[in-house]
This record gives C-alpha cells, structure tokens and sequence, in this order.
C-alpha cells in the first residue's frame, strides 16, 4: 500500500508575498495586543497587504519592461504628438523656393495680361478754343482740375490747358473759392475731395485738432479739450486718412532711394482682438516710409508689401532686384 504524501512548494524569494506577510503579521498581531482576539480585523489587514504586495510587483515589472523598451529603441516608432517634450533636432529647416507662381497676383498678371486702352487726342488748350474777347483770368488754377468726368479737360490740372475760371466765393466762416468750367459750364468747390468739403468748421480749427491727434492725443481726450463731438473727431480723422493715402499714392513715385529696410513689426488695435502686423519698408538715410500695409502675418500680405514697393522702385532699379 503506497502513501502519497502532500507537497508544499515554498518561495524563498526576499519579495515574495509569503516572506513578506510572515515578517509584517507579527508586528500587526503585537499592535493588537494579543494574536487571536480581532481575527477578523486580522484577516481584513492581510487581505489589504495581499493587495498591496501585487499592486507593488505589478509597477515593478511595469517599470522593468518600459527600461527594456527604451534600451533597445522601440519609442523611434511612436507618433511626433508623444515626443513633444523630445529633444529639438539641431537640422536647420529648408527653405521653400519661391517663384512667380507663389503669387497670386503674379499668377493673374500672367494670366491675364494688362489691355491697353485707346488712346485719346489731345486736347486744344483752352486758349485757343474760347473767343479772345471777355475779361482776362484774375484767379489761379493751377493745380485743380474739372471733376466731370463728360468733359474734354477733366482731371487735367495745366492752367495753359484746362479750361476753369473762378466764379465768385461763398462761405461764412471762410470764403471758399468757386470754380467754374466754360468748357462743360459745371461748377465745382476749390475744396472738393480734400478732407474739409462741406465742413462748417473753420480748418484752423480742423487743423489743431488734427495735428493733436498725430501727437498721440486721444479722441476721447480731444473731445473734452477742444469741446467737438468724439464722432466729429473721428470723422474728420479718417478723412485725412483718406487723402493722406491718396496723397501718398500720387507723390511717392520714382523716389530715388539708394537704401531701404524691410521689417515688420507686432501691433493690437484696440477695436481688433486679433494679432495684426504692420508691414513697412524704410529708408534709413531719410526716414521715408514708401510703403506701409497693415495685416496678418501671412505670405500674401508679404506679397502685398513687395508688390507695392515694385511699383515704386521699378522706375531706376535694375529688373533682377524687383524680379
């Protein structure tokens, strides 16, 4: 008669779970006070150290094995989101050729070529039209022009040419001078499309006003100083807006400019949440600003700066600088 006799297999490991509890049972039966009178708080603190010694393994292999993976280089593999706290790579980024076709507005000159309209005749002075009897031109006309667009001289400002005559003054505060057309018999304002047409304020006082505001003064400052609505204020300064950049458009042609800097430079407006750019090129010997273009910091708006310093400088500066 064979006797089979029971096997017990026993882990000597310093972190096996038996090892443990036998080294921590003592010290929470003494905590007790005796080893068999709370059995069941016993058993409750065991169970907890059981879980406690697994959850403890468990991090210790977890850690073990992430170890094994980064010696042998397997994070190469995960996606560029995960390694955002990676070391920079020190490779210095190509820079994208740039050609004609990046441009819009390069692609649609290209597209579509500039028509050139008919040509118009001359014009006879208006000296030579008009009848030689009548009183002699008291006034003058240089520098303004007829502004219906149905006549022959309109937009022509040469006194020697133009046909414009004055015709009186009106006005209150100021005595504004009134122009007349024989050719096409319209009359016109001296102050028509200049910031002060039709304003009833006397411009001196338009002008302190204005020179205050490019001084850094506030509207709404300017408002309690002067005694003028701050809607007034305002009005009168986008009209000098206006004609400052009409101004600028017609005068700053072939400048002659032996240096200019590019730059852009970081502004917020007050009624803009949004981040704007201010794009700008100057000359260092004169301080001139010839362009100036106010936008988002985007490639079209860097197209748009060059394409408007193009127009000035193609005049005297050699193609492959502007091409």
């Amino acid at each position: 008669m064979r006797l089979v006799l029971p096997h017990s297999v026993e882990d000597n490991s310093d972190f096996s779970a038996n090892r443990l509890t036998a080294l921590v049972t003592p010290l929470i039966l003494a905590s007790q006070g005796s080893s068999l009178c709370y059995p069941f708080s016993t058993a409750r603190i065991l169970m907890a150290l059981h879980v406690f010694v697994f959850v403890f393994l468990l991090m210790v292999c977890l850690f073990l094995s992430l170890a094994r993976l980064g010696r042998l280089d397997w994070f190469h593999l995960w996606p560029s989101s995960s390694r955002a706290g990676a070391k920079r790579t020190t490779v210095q980024r190509l820079l994208k050729p740039r050609s004609p076709d990046d441009c819009p507005a390069c692609r649609l000159s290209c597209t579509y070529p500039s028509v050139v309209g008919p040509s118009h005749a001359p014009v006879r002075p208006w000296c030579e039209v008009k009848s030689r009897r009548g009183a002699p031109k008291r006034v003058n006309t240089g520098g303004y022009a007829c502004p219906n667009q149905q006549c022959p001289y309109y937009g022509n400002t040469d006194t020697h040419i133009h046909a414009l005559v004055g015709d009186g003054k009106h006005g209150h505060a100021e005595r504004i001078q009134t122009f007349r057309g024989p050719a096409c018999h319209s009359t016109f304002s001296a102050r028509r499309d200049t910031p002060l047409y039709r304003l009833k304020t006397p411009s001196h006082q338009v002008a302190i006003v204005l020179a205050a505001l490019a001084e850094g003064l506030d509207p709404s400052a300017a408002e309690r100083v002067f005694g003028y609505r701050q809607a007034t204020i305002n009005t009168w300064l986008s009209r000098a807006g206006e004609h400052a950049q009409t101004l600028h458009e017609r005068f700053f042609r072939t400048l002659q400019l032996p240096y200019l800097q590019l730059d852009e430079l970081r502004t917020r407006l007050r009624s803009y949440k949004q981040v704007l750019w201010l794009w700008l090129a100057i000359d260092p010997l004169t301080k001139i600003v010839p362009v100036l273009e106010l936008g988002p910091r985007t490639q079209t708006m860097a197209h748009r700066l060059v394409h408007s310093l193009r127009q000035i400088l193609a005049a005297f500066l050699r193609p492959p600088f502007h091409q």
